[in-house]
This record gives structure tokens, sequence and C-alpha cells, in this order.
């Protein structure tokens, strides 16, 4: 078992789409690709959120009429860049005071395809230790590797 730094998680995956899909696929139909069992409503996840701009929302809807914020965009370049700040805390809840970010690149390759880099930041600060980080190492390569059966197909 490797090492987890309890600063970062980095995962990478590469897509068989041009960055510019690779983007869109990321940001615009992130709907279609996260998984409908993680998320911290109260009632069932029937739709996830992420507004294409600075200060935009990320949030999920649920079955129940509910809107659960997530974090939001501190960064929105299209089809280069885009940061995130990660606002669940380790017992899963959102946390309006906590800010951890989820940095996305998006890199051509001589191919064509696109090289996604992700980098979740600062993660020492959500409660609940090496477990909880662990988890959530495993838990983005999952939802990464989600992501890219969605964006290979788009």
């Amino acid at each position: 078992m490797e090492a987890i730094n309890l600063m970062t998680i980095n995962k990478e995956v590469v897509v068989e789409a041009s960055k510019q899909t690779a983007f869109d696929v990321f940001t615009q139909k992130i709907d279609l690709w996260w998984p409908k069992t993680h998320h911290i409503g109260k009632t069932p996840l029937v739709e996830s959120v992420l507004e294409g701009k600075t200060g935009g929302r990320w949030y999920s809807r649920h079955e129940d009429g509910s809107e659960v914020e997530i974090g939001k965009v501190l960064i929105w370049d299209p089809h280069d860049h885009l940061t995130l700040a990660w606002q669940v805390n380790g017992n899963f809840e959102y946390d309006p005071q906590l800010v951890t970010e989820v940095v996305v690149n998006f890199i051509p390759t001589m191919s064509g395809a696109t090289r996604v880099t992700m980098e979740h930041r600062d993660i020492q600060k959500l409660m609940g230790g090496a477990k909880i980080i662990a988890d959530m190492d495993q838990g983005w390569g999952m939802i990464l590797n989600l992501y890219k059966k969605v964006a290979d197909e788009a």
C-alpha cells in the first residue's frame, strides 16, 4: 500500500477526447458521471450541478427537493483549468467555513487525447484523520474512472 500524503490527493486519467470535450464533460455533464451513491444529502441524489463560471455553485439536488451545497467554482478557465472549493468536512457535511481545493487541469497529448490531472489540496483541514483521507483517495480514483468512461464516449 502506498503512503498517503496528508496534504494532497493526486489523480490522473487520459481521456480519448479533445481538451474542450474533456473540460465540457467534466463541468457541464458532471451529472452523467458523478456517482449517485456519493452525496451528502438526506435523501437520494437526483442531480449533480456545477455552475459554469467563477463564483458558480457546486451542489446536488435530492429526491426531497432539497439542494445541498458542496462548494463553489474558484477559477473557471474553460478547456484548460478549473479550481473548485470543496466545502465538505470529514463528517461529510457541508461547512461554509471550510475550503479545500480541487484543482483540475486539461492537458492535450500528442495523440489528440487529453491528460486530466486532479489535485485535492489542503485535505489535512478535514476532520477524521488518515482513514478519511485514505477513503477519499480511493473515492477520487473511482470517480475519475467514471468520468473517464463518459469522456471517452463523448
